[in-house]
């Protein structure tokens, strides 16, 4: 089971990068990991940093929606993970004029294919 989330999780990080892209976002880093927890994306757009949490489920039919899995923790538990990768890699803060935590939460249908997926911005710092 945990095989299949990592699969499922890691597909939601390609679908979110290419939504991110056509949007006109630069993808800088994937999967950022500290002590703290992990970056899913780290993208930039108009001098702005982006740290991006990416929530995927399949089916809407049982449990929480992507967007009612990120709580306050999840929030907090990004900041201190992204200002861990901004210690280790001063430059990127030096790069950019602001930085924000942004989401992007999709479903997909059983097939697989993406039936709805959203961005918001600005959830966290």
């Amino acid at each position: 089971m945990k095989q299949q989330n990592y699969e499922v999780g890691r597909q939601g990080e390609k679908i979110a990068a290419e939504f991110l892209a056509k949007k006109g976002y630069k993808i800088l880093e994937r999967n950022f990991r500290t002590r703290f927890g992990e970056l899913d994306l780290i993208a930039a757009k108009d001098g702005v940093l982006v740290f991006v949490e990416v929530k995927l489920k399949v089916g809407e039919d049982f449990g929480p929606s992507p967007e009612e899995m990120i709580d306050k923790g999840k929030v907090e538990q990004i900041e201190k993970t992204a200002r861990s990768f901004l210690m280790k890699y001063p430059e990127y803060e030096e790069r950019y004029e602001s930085l924000r935590i942004d989401a992007v939460c999709m479903v997909l249908d059983a097939g697989g294919q993406v039936k709805r997926i959203s961005q918001y911005e600005n959830i966290g710092f």
